[in-house]
């Protein structure tokens, strides 16, 4: 069984108040054969983005200026249920992972990334 070729044309988001953070993940992400990656620095931009675009997955810092990444995910769901949502976050929070989880994350990732791990959690997530 080989990789869904079409996973690789849908889009991502990435919204993280961090360049160095948007810049790394739009490389590693297009060096994976990626085609279609935006990053934005805060939530209220993603989410016009979602709003107007068929967002496959949104990689999204929990910590961010404004709204935090938790009524950001809130948002996302209301916009469009199905869209993926992965959270990154540099300060481990065992309970705002859970909450994160049962608002309909679909993975909570520290910083620094395991890049093998983040890379297979979005491929899966993209199938």
């Amino acid at each position: 069984m080989g990789i869904n070729i079409s996973s690789k044309k849908d889009k991502i988001l990435i919204i993280d108040d961090d360049y160095s953070v948007r810049d790394f993940l739009e490389r590693f992400f297009k060096q994976k054969g990626y085609q279609h990656i935006q990053s934005v620095t805060g939530g209220q931009e993603g989410l016009e983005i979602i709003k107007k675009e068929d967002i496959k997955l949104v990689l999204l810092d929990v910590k961010l200026p404004g709204m935090n990444g938790i009524e950001i995910l809130r948002k996302i769901k209301e916009i469009k249920k199905d869209t993926g949502v992965i959270m990154i976050t540099g300060f481990p929070d065992e309970p705002m992972a859970k909450e994160a989880m049962k608002e309909g994350a679909y993975d909570y990732i520290i910083k620094p990334f395991d890049l093998a791990y983040l890379e297979l959690s979005v491929l899966t997530k993209m199938l």
